[in-house]
């Protein structure tokens, strides 16, 4: 999106009283490039979900769904930009694409993205009920080539002192039309099971594991999980809004006690990022939040929907390593 496209959608929001100065000058325009620019801290990771990119534009180049999505996606890129120092990772927990899972969803989705990787930031993406492998694949085919299981998009992104396990949850229908939906719980297949297994059962580092769905939707993600001393937390996206709560995957034993994290959207729903700051002893995940759009930011939002942000202040959870 260039600068007149993205005045122009702000226009159509109610104007830019709606951003912050300098937030609609780091999207509206190139940022001066600083001499602290490229410090990273390796142990900080910034957490995204549900980004929802269309890449299906109208002749006059605005997209054809929410053009305030791509905008919002935009400022939380900004914001993550200015941060000093920078995080050496940024992880996008699924639904990637708006509906349907197209090819042109995942090269706008690249293209926004781009500013990240240029500042020297390593962006990791997982898949939700909304997208799909092989026109993620293609567009992102280094997903294929370094998955530990073939089919599917797993990662693992290893901080200085915790591993953040990236499974792909994403129930994909056979035989699948374009613009056709699938099912919107998750599954992890058994290869994936497998994979897992043997991976907590050959290590020691402490591990946090991320997928877009629930624990509730991969009941056997929970075995594995009591089965193993190394897990820590599961973090999640798909709900769109915050969430923090202990699960009691075995009543009595309190090692199995897990500290569970719903993250925000970058649209609809509650609005914002989460920062996870590590160190060898915990991960303290931050939540911050920009607001609650249900279903579009408007001029004057309902008292709720401030309620809501103000509810939303100061939330963090630690999980202990």
């Amino acid at each position: 999106m260039n600068r007149k496209e993205f005045l122009n959608v702000i226009a159509a929001l109610g104007g830019a009283s709606l951003l912050p100065a300098s937030l609609m000058e780091a999207v509206a325009g190139p940022v001066p490039a600083k001499k602290d620019r490229r410090r990273m801290d390796p142990s900080k990771v910034v957490l995204l979900s549900d980004i929802h990119i269309s890449g299906e534009f109208k002749e006059d180049g605005t997209p054809i769904k929410y053009p305030y999505n791509p905008t919002s996606l935009n400022l939380r890129i900004a914001e993550i930009l200015e941060m000093r120092p920078l995080p050496a990772n940024v992880i996008v927990f699924g639904d990637v694409a708006w509906d349907y899972g197209l090819e042109e969803d995942y090269r706008y989705a690249k293209e926004l993205l781009s500013p990240l990787e240029k500042a020297g930031i390593k962006v990791t993406l997982a898949l939700g009920n909304h997208d799909r492998r092989a026109p993620f694949f293609k567009v992102f085919p280094e997903y294929a080539e370094n998955t530990p299981v073939p089919g599917r998009a797993v990662s693992v992104v290893s901080l200085p002192d915790v591993d953040i396990v990236m499974l792909d949850s994403l129930a994909e229908l056979p035989d699948l039309k374009p613009k056709q939906k699938t099912t919107v719980s998750g599954e992890l297949d058994a290869a994936q099971v497998e994979w897992l297994r043997s991976y907590l059962s050959e290590g020691t580092r402490p591990v946090i594991i991320g997928a877009h769905h629930t624990l509730q939707d991969m009941p056997d993600l929970s075995k594995l999980i009591i089965e193993s001393g190394r897990v820590a937390g599961y973090i999640y996206g798909h709900k769109h809004v915050w969430n923090k709560v202990a699960s009691i995957l075995r009543p009595r034993k309190p090692m199995h006690m897990l500290p569970t994290v719903g993250l925000p959207a970058t649209f609809y729903g509650d609005i914002g990022f989460v920062t996870m700051q590590t160190d060898a002893e915990k991960a303290v995940v931050e939540f911050t939040s920009k607001g609650f759009w249900w279903p579009q930011p408007v001029a004057e939002p309902p008292k709720e929907w401030l309620q809501r942000e103000k509810d939303l202040q100061a939330e963090k959870v630690t999980i202990l390593f």
